[in-house]
């Protein structure tokens, strides 16, 4: 399942660049998607399957990083709802907001 790992890299990767270009919205989705495939990475490594849900807080669970999430919980809400919010609605995200969850995301894929 390695696959799942690079994935995760690739899309932190677009989110960076999305920040550079002041796309904010398609920053947090790409951070969105760079955390959901990094967590199914570490549960299909221990279960040998790939869950099939989209919540980050149940993924956290499952792959036994609560206390991670826990700590981060504010700004993995916030990521957490990009994944609907800037494919659907016109919401628009700091800089400031969009900083600071590339660094939490870059601490979480490091960490796998």
């Amino acid at each position: 399942m390695e696959f799942l790992k690079k994935k995760a890299l690739r899309f932190y990767s677009k989110a960076i660049e999305s920040f550079e270009k002041e796309e904010f919205d398609f920053a947090m989705l790409f951070l969105e998607q760079a955390i959901q495939l990094g967590l199914k990475f570490v549960i299909s490594r221990k279960y040998g399957e790939i869950p099939k849900t989209h919540s980050l807080k149940l993924l956290f669970e499952l792959a036994e990083m609560k206390d991670f999430y826990i700590e981060n919980a504010d700004t993995l809400r916030e990521i957490e709802l990009a994944y609907t919010a800037s494919r659907y609605f016109d919401v628009e995200y700091s800089k400031n907001t969009v900083e600071g969850c590339l660094k939490l995301a870059k601490k979480f894929l490091d960490s796998i």
